[in-house]
């Protein structure tokens, strides 16, 4: 009697996509940054904590966007941006244990090696890595070094500034690949 068994594949609801792994785990690991900076010290301005309901939905789910810091203090507001922050670094965690060399760690390490740093100064893989790359570095730097600064972490005016720096910097060297799926 021949063996009639097929292996079954077990659907597989985490997307293959490194990029959506590394997305995630960026935006997660700034949110819990944020979240934590919020609890301790308030980062919608000196001495302003915000109130994650309110700010996020433009004063649909809670009256005010923020309150004045008054010690460390929980709330359950901080605590769903807890959950939502930590949810986005494990899904970012298992995309890139499955899509990485290495896993997260290998990711990590990554930012250790001569080859992320390379391309600040070296022009050989076209101009537009390097631009990107410095524009990506500015961005951060702007981000938290004034918010730094400041104190206020949701600064609109800041993530206008930053947001474009950033997005920009990742995308522009792209535009040096021929190939479609870059």
């Amino acid at each position: 009697m021949a063996d009639d068994t097929v292996d079954e594949v077990a659907p597989s609801f985490i997307p293959e996509s490194p990029t959506l792994g590394r997305i995630l785990t960026s935006v997660g690991i700034w949110a819990l940054i944020v979240d934590v900076i919020n609890i301790l010290y308030g980062a919608y301005a000196a001495g302003q904590k915000v109130v994650w309901a309110g700010f996020l939905t433009y004063g649909y789910l809670a009256d005010n966007t923020h309150v004045n810091h008054e010690g460390i203090v929980v709330s359950s507001g901080d605590m769903v941006f807890t959950i939502i922050a930590l949810a986005c670094i494990g899904l970012g965690f298992i995309i890139l244990q499955s899509t990485e060399e290495n896993g997260f760690m290998g990711w990590l390490q990554s930012f250790l090696t001569i080859d992320r740093w390379t391309p600040f100064f070296d022009t050989s893989n076209g101009i537009n890595k390097m631009i990107g790359s410095w524009m990506t570095l500015i961005g951060l730097i702007f981000y938290f070094g004034w918010s730094g600064m400041n104190m206020t972490w949701v600064d609109p005016g800041v993530y206008a500034v930053t947001i474009p720096l950033i997005g920009f910097g990742l995308m522009l060297p792209h535009l040096d690949s021929d190939s479609e799926d870059a």
